[in-house]
């Protein structure tokens, strides 16, 4: 009880600013660099995502694993470590019994976040390296490195099976098995039963480029704590999942879908968002570190916008990017800023055939490696 006062006064001078304080987000806080990405200026001016120097708009004309494999190695793969590294990823790509038996009890309400994350943390458990102890043991060699990269590609390679098979058992319909011969995204949307063409496949490539990597991001720093504390292979990629999950971070994305289901239609646009500025509500889709250059759109935002406005007339829902481009006006207007990645790519889910419920969790199936 004597303490009491003391505790006011502190609590006071904190309320009052006189206390020493840290900006949240770790917004001008130096934590640690990355030699993985990057933002650049491009020749216009704008923002360009960057993955070990080479530019997301060049990045995006291959495939999801040749950028996969770039991030992981330093190196663009040739012809044949490219049809290695797939072949690689496919041979992962299945489960076994005692997991899909697990994931068939799962309550049906279950958010399929946690669904994924639920699985790979038992998945895991089956893996060849689970017993292997060589992560206790306090150095960094090129054996643990490999122990480390090889794990976390085998169970990466397991999330499109663990979600399309979650989400069809939820739905209760059979779960289609994985082609090892398919892509990483052709098998996705193969097992999920969503009809694709050579668009439908070109976008769902594209934004799992988009959506690797970025900095230090909220779940990559999540998982370099967690990997700090000389964890297991597996933890530091659970540990990102969870950061993911939130709203401030991957989660965004499917309450940014959620917002074009609440407008509906363009003439309703305009007062929705200025209701929600009003009573001081986010507008998910806005805001983002990689959008510290005034008035500029960043390169992932552009990419989305060209391929999602020819897909989405092409698929008769034209409508969702005129309610975007009123909302992408009232913003700048209101609040001067522009869109995040979440707001275009939303729509392109949505023209891809995708169900929200996997919004978030096809996030982490890009950003898991």
């Amino acid at each position: 009880q004597n303490d009491e006062p003391k505790r006011y006064q502190r609590l006071a001078k904190l309320q009052t600013g006189k206390m020493n304080t840290i900006d949240t987000g770790l917004d001008g806080v130096p934590v640690c660099t990355s030699d993985i990405s990057l933002t650049a200026l491009g020749a216009d001016g704008n923002p360009v995502l960057m993955y070990r120097g080479y530019s997301i708009y060049d990045l995006i004309k291959g495939s999801f694993e040749e950028s996969v494999y770039l991030i992981l190695t330093g190196d663009l793969p040739s012809k044949n470590q490219l049809a290695d590294f797939a072949k690689l990823l496919g041979g992962h790509s299945s489960l076994d019994a005692p997991v899909i038996a697990h994931m068939r009890e799962y309550p049906r309400h279950v958010h399929m976040m946690d669904f994924l994350l639920t699985t790979l943390s038992y998945a895991r458990m089956f893996d060849e390296d689970y017993n292997n102890t060589l992560w206790q043991t306090p150095r960094m060699d090129d054996q643990h490195a490999d122990l480390i990269l090889n794990a976390g590609l085998r169970l990466g390679a397991k999330i499109p099976t663990i979600l399309a098979g979650g989400y069809r058992i939820l739905n209760n319909l059979p779960m289609t098995p994985p082609d090892p011969a398919l892509s990483y995204a052709a098998n996705f949307l193969n097992m999920l039963g969503v009809k694709r063409d050579d668009d439908i496949l070109s976008a769902l490539n594209t934004v799992l480029i988009l959506y690797l990597d970025h900095t230090i991001n909220c779940s990559t720093f999540t998982s370099l704590v967690a990997e700090s504390a000389m964890t297991d292979p597996y933890g530091p990629l659970l540990a990102a999942g969870v950061s993911l999950k939130g709203v401030r971070h991957g989660g965004a994305n499917e309450l940014a879908a959620d917002m074009f289901a609440e407008i509906g239609k363009p003439e309703n646009a305009a007062a929705y968002i200025r209701d929600k500025l009003k009573n001081k509500e986010i507008v998910f889709g806005f805001g983002h570190r990689l959008q510290n250059y005034k008035h500029k759109i960043e390169s992932r935002v552009r990419i989305a916008e060209q391929l999602g406005r020819p897909l989405a007339m092409k698929k008769g829902m034209g409508h969702y990017f005129e309610i975007y481009d009123i909302i992408c006006d009232v913003m700048s207007r209101e609040k001067d800023r522009t869109p995040n990645a979440d707001l275009p790519i939303a729509i392109v889910l949505k023209t891809i055939g995708l169900p929200e419920s996997l919004n978030t969790p096809l996030f982490q199936a890009s950003r898991h490696f």
